[in-house]
């Protein structure tokens, strides 16, 4: 036995508006994200390496730039030497990571220093790094 309603029918603009909340929900969560992925604004060409680091998405950034006065960044702005260390030593009580972009190009010495500089003051220092591109298997 067949039932039938007895309700009068409905627009189709009742069924559709939740379809186009839903989205247009997706659409601005995917507009507003993309602004979230790390980029310090220097380029700089980074190393490859295969390994993920995950838990650094609020973390500053150091920038060691190639060069012959190997130019460094914090957060986007040009330090030297004695200013990272002011600024670390400032920005100890929020996060406490430090992700370094660095040219392969650049100087390791310079490198090390920056991580020991970061670690020495209670710092967790990453490096990063090209994502490999991944093997093609038959």
């Amino acid at each position: 036995m067949k039932l039938e309603s007895h309700l009068p029918r409905q627009s189709p603009w009742l069924y559709i508006t939740p379809l186009l909340n839903a989205i247009l929900l997706l659409l601005v969560y995917y507009l507003f994200s993309s602004g979230f992925v790390i980029q310090s604004g220097i380029t700089v060409e980074k190393p490859r390496s295969s390994s993920r680091l995950t838990g650094f998405d609020r973390a500053h950034i150091i920038t060691i730039a190639p060069g012959n006065e190997v130019p460094m960044y914090f957060d986007g702005r040009r330090v030297n030497f004695e200013e990272l260390t002011q600024r670390l030593v400032d920005g100890r009580a929020g996060e406490r990571r430090v992700i370094i972009h660095h040219d392969r190009q650049a100087p390791s010495g310079r490198v090390v220093e920056v991580i020991n500089l970061a670690q020495e003051l209670g710092f967790e220092a990453a490096l990063s790094t090209t994502p490999t591109p991944a093997p093609l298997v038959p």
